[in-house]
């Protein structure tokens, strides 16, 4: 979508090394794990650099990040870019990482909404590119079964397009919930990530629905002990050791 749009989505932007994920904790050029670099401080960077514009818009202002939203659990403090966390706690990991920092950035640009979504059983080729068991298991699993619990591609493109545009999802200091595409009939408000009705930012899964309870509980807890700044100190501390600048 075009920056004039007032619209910022992002789903997988790769920078760093050019070469292919050849083994799963590789480091980038950066001294980054590739993953969390992938996941985290890509897309959090692009963010950044843009929101000064997405601010200034005088229509719609949002950021879609697309990852694994409502699936959000324990983060491991010690070990941020998760270099030595099992591969099944990362996806927990990394989704409360992003999830918070959009948290961070809604509190900073409240006229922006920020939403967080899991797109469901989708043909991504995430997997291109990699060795080991694992992932063999993976890709035999995608290539069999794949077709028949993958989301179409044109289902999932129209999905996103609603959670870009739907009034369903304001910024927290928008009094204008119409802000976007008008909802139909008995359509709600989205459920921030914090609760409430409206609240700026959200983490919903790929029907659209806002987190549980479960989900909700922990990033309360995540609240009370600061873990919004102290997320964002270790992101933003990675852009001025690689770049000098908080933002470019």
């Amino acid at each position: 979508m075009q920056l004039s749009q007032n619209l910022l989505v992002h789903a997988e932007i790769y920078l760093g090394r050019r070469n292919k994920v050849s083994n799963y904790n590789i480091e980038t050029s950066e001294g980054l794990h590739y993953a969390a670099a992938l996941v985290v401080h890509t897309r959090t960077r692009f963010i950044v650099n843009l929101l000064p514009l997405l601010e200034k818009a005088t229509a719609l202002r949002r950021v879609v990040s697309v990852f694994a939203a409502t699936y959000e659990g324990p983060i491991d403090m010690n070990d941020f870019q998760g270099w030595k966390l099992p591969l099944l706690q990362q996806r927990g990991h990394a989704a409360s990482i992003v999830t918070l920092s959009l948290e961070f950035l809604a509190k900073k640009a409240p006229s922006v909404s920020f939403i967080h979504d899991f797109p469901g059983p989708v043909k991504s080729g995430i997997a291109r590119g990699t060795k080991g068991l694992v992932f063999f298991i993976f890709k035999a699993f995608e290539k069999v079964l794949g077709p028949m619990v993958f989301i179409p591609t044109v289902e999932s493109g129209d999905f996103h397009l609603f959670l870009a545009t739907s009034a369903k999802y304001p910024a927290g200091a928008n009094e204008d919930t119409a802000s976007g595409v008008p909802l139909a009939g008995v359509a709600a408000i989205g459920r921030g990530t914090d609760g409430k009705a409206g609240s700026g930012t959200y983490s919903v899964d790929q029907h659209g629905e806002s987190a549980g309870a479960k989900a909700e509980k922990l990033l309360a807890n995540f609240r009370k002990e600061g873990m919004v700044e102290k997320a964002w100190e270790n992101i933003e501390g990675e852009f001025v050791r690689i770049t000098g600048l908080e933002a470019a």
